[in-house]
């Protein structure tokens, strides 16, 4: 039923958004009088047609995308004569740049439209300190757990990331906070950390007998640069760790995670409760996980560190590093089974579970209710903010992009069909305005995609166009059609890989 349901979810956002953004060429074409023959929602052979006076309307079975075929698109083809007006080849410089432009355009006014609309009947999430660091930035500062941070810079703050991305820059940041419901004005100086990594160590005997958190790591495998040894080992390898307090570790590698400096504040951020709102026979809705196994349970970061600790394996270990010092350390349970106490109608209730029947209901999306609350912008701000929202998310995207091609962004963190089909289905199984912010997120970032300057895309055309209002030449119809299939392949063969890539992350 989930995966029926990812796929009917699948089909009808990326329809939605394929039929704006076609629209949009569409909608500008006829402005300009050019004959517009096809207005294809997918690809393949056609589901079924619907012939219009001018324009054949084509539904096809692979709902992938879509497409608007002009003619003289190609240049001149045949049945058409040279002189037809129109042809997309005979249009003028700007009117071809507008017509290529309307597609992406279109995207990002659907986007606008949607949060919008999300602003009205859902709010924006609010942005909540769960924790500070020890002796962060953001301690120092004096943010506080629960403190609500409402702008940053003078700009709304809709979503960590918001925040995060300012960080990132390493320039101050001037937060106005909400706490006890009175406003602060907070300073952040964000720092640039040291060297990190986490550490999944396996073959390790009584693992309940090390305490390694807070601990200096003085050497690892014989040397002290422990960065540079780890950047030569490989999953399986033996690892042999020696602490300042002459205690060793040693085991082999199972996992790890390498993290260069970056600049950080050192908060942690609310995003789920430790509250359940969908029971499961064994869970009600409303219960609190206030205790796992004996460890106390507050909030959702300490539900996190908790699941951490189920995951492992009983000889294994997990930690993190910030340059030499172990920050924290994750150890197996013993056993299959967890002790749970929920806080049920004001009274404690015990639950005996087995740790895979755990996981696999706690892990799923909307089981837990969120730890804020949204907030709903009156007035101006109704449109003023959620546009603001879409800007940043533009802005965002472009970066991302920018980031994949000068390679700081891998491109197998690049989601094809099927990861889209897999995130739609978790965003449905939470709720509608789940399924709204991402639809407006996948049409923004279709918008995004189509401007970068690919042959074969709108950014590809775009350049064209813009060749010709510069030079006053007409672009070779051959060269443009060769130009336009080398890179019609190259976005053939990213499809390829980055379904690919989809496919082996369900495995």
């Amino acid at each position: 039923m989930t995966v029926l349901l990812s796929i009917i979810w699948f089909i009808i956002i990326i329809s939605v958004i394929v039929v704006v953004h076609e629209f949009g060429h569409f909608i500008f074409a006829k402005a300009f009088k050019t004959k517009v023959e096809e207005f294809s929602i997918g690809f393949g052979p056609a589901l079924f047609k619907i012939s219009g006076k001018e324009t054949t309307f084509r539904f096809n079975i692979i709902p992938l995308g879509g497409y608007v075929r002009l003619a003289g698109e190609e240049g001149i083809e045949e049945g058409y004569k040279n002189t037809d007006p129109s042809l997309f080849y005979n249009k003028k410089p700007y009117q071809k740049f507008l017509i290529a432009f309307a597609g992406p355009l279109f995207s990002f006014l659907l986007g606008y439209f949607i949060f919008v609309g999300i602003a009205g009947a859902y709010g924006f999430p609010e942005v909540i300190v769960e924790r500070v660091g020890r002796d962060s930035v953001a301690e120092q500062a004096g943010l506080q757990p629960g403190d609500l941070i409402k702008k940053v810079n003078g700009d709304y703050v809709f979503n960590p990331a918001i925040l995060e991305m300012e960080i990132i820059s390493g320039k101050p940041l001037d937060l106005t906070v909400i706490r006890d419901n009175e406003e602060l004005n907070v300073t952040l100086v964000p720092k640039l950390t040291n060297d990190r990594a986490i550490f999944i160590l396996e073959d390790i005997e009584n693992t309940q007998e090390y305490e390694i958190k807070y601990q200096q790591i003085s050497t690892l495998n014989g040397e002290e640069n422990i960065y540079q040894v780890m950047s030569r080992m490989t999953v399986g390898d033996p690892i042999e760790i020696e602490f300042k307090d002459g205690s060793i570790l040693k085991g082999r590698l199972s996992q790890y995670t390498y993290y260069s400096p970056n600049y950080e504040t050192g908060i942690v951020y609310s995003t789920f409760s430790n509250i359940v709102q969908k029971a499961n026979g064994i869970f009600q809705n409303g219960d609190k996980i206030v205790e796992i196994n004996g460890v106390t349970v507050n909030n959702g970061s300490d539900l996190q560190n908790v699941i951490y600790r189920i995951q492992l394996e009983s000889d294994q270990i997990m930690f993190a590093t910030s340059d030499k010092e172990v920050i924290n350390e994750y150890k197996p349970f013993y056993g299959n089974s967890l002790n749970i106490v929920v806080e049920r109608n004001v009274e404690l209730v015990e639950i005996n579970i087995r740790e895979e029947e755990f996981l696999n209901f706690i892990t799923q999306p909307g089981v837990l209710k969120s730890s804020y609350d949204n907030w709903h912008p009156r007035g101006i701000e109704a449109l003023t903010a959620p546009i603001q929202w879409a800007n940043n998310l533009i802005s965002m995207t472009f970066r991302s992009f920018g980031q994949l091609f000068t390679g700081r962004l891998g491109a197998d963190q690049i989601a094809g069909p099927v990861g889209a089909a897999t995130i739609i289905g978790q965003a449905a199984m939470v709720g509608f305005d789940a399924i709204l912010n991402l639809t407006a997120l996948i049409t923004i970032s279709l918008g995004v995609f189509n401007l970068i300057p690919i042959p074969g895309l709108d950014g590809g055309r775009i350049v064209f166009s813009i060749y010709e209002m510069i030079t006053r030449k007409r672009v070779s119809p051959k060269v443009e059609a060769v130009i336009n299939t080398i890179g019609f392949l190259f976005l053939i063969f990213l499809m390829i890989f980055v379904t690919y890539n989809d496919i082996m992350r369900l495995f």
